[in-house]
């Protein structure tokens, strides 16, 4: 009779263990996936197609310059000056254009450069050892904004710059036809300008 009580007893507890091991419930054998994010934490992009261009100081004492910029069938004309650029160190100076009037998009731009009345003179009284130091640099990119309207793009590391350092003398020259190379580097840089 203990042989067949422990016999018994044997059973009793192989099958309460391989109930003590199982689960009623299935919680444990769903695969474990990240609750998502809300979504309004999640960063939220714009990309607006725009146009930047960078110029140097020394163009700003020799030239004026306006950007006629066109978005659709909207255009509109924008004079640069040092005092409507973004600068960090008074060298350069960056401009960015992302609308006209509100219609987001720049699509094309045309440049207009021409020399300063007095450009010749300023030039003329510059002195010898003084360098006329241009940088300028334009392209079309797309900008993206974050939800709070800041620029995320580092639009310096998507252009190509081109810089010349020229002698007050050099700027004199006359390049043919009476026109200075002061005067014809203000067509090259209408055209690099222009995209």
């Amino acid at each position: 009779m203990k042989k067949f009580l422990s016999k018994i007893m044997f059973a009793a507890v192989a099958v309460l263990s391989v109930a003590g091991f199982s689960s009623c419930n299935n919680a444990d054998d769903d695969p474990i996936v990240a609750a998502p994010s809300a979504v309004q934490d999640q960063p939220k992009y714009e990309e607006i197609p725009s146009y930047v261009a960078i110029l140097s100081d020394d163009l700003f004492d020799m030239y004026d310059i306006t950007l006629v910029l066109h978005s659709g069938a909207q255009s509109k004309e924008v004079a640069l000056t040092k005092a409507n650029g973004e600068t960090k160190d008074n060298a350069t100076y960056k401009f960015i254009f992302s609308d006209i009037d509100g219609q987001k998009g720049i699509s094309r731009v045309e440049a207009k450069v021409t020399p300063k009345a007095d450009a010749k003179t300023f030039l003329e009284n510059m002195p010898a050892e003084e360098d006329v130091v241009m940088v300028h640099a334009a392209g079309l990119f797309k900008a993206s904004y974050d939800a709070s309207g800041k620029l995320m793009n580092q639009v310096e590391r998507i252009i190509n710059t081109t810089i010349s350092v020229y002698s007050p003398s050099q700027m004199l020259v006359d390049m043919g036809n009476g026109t200075l190379a002061y005067e014809y580097n203000a067509e090259t840089l209408a055209m690099h300008l222009t995209r």
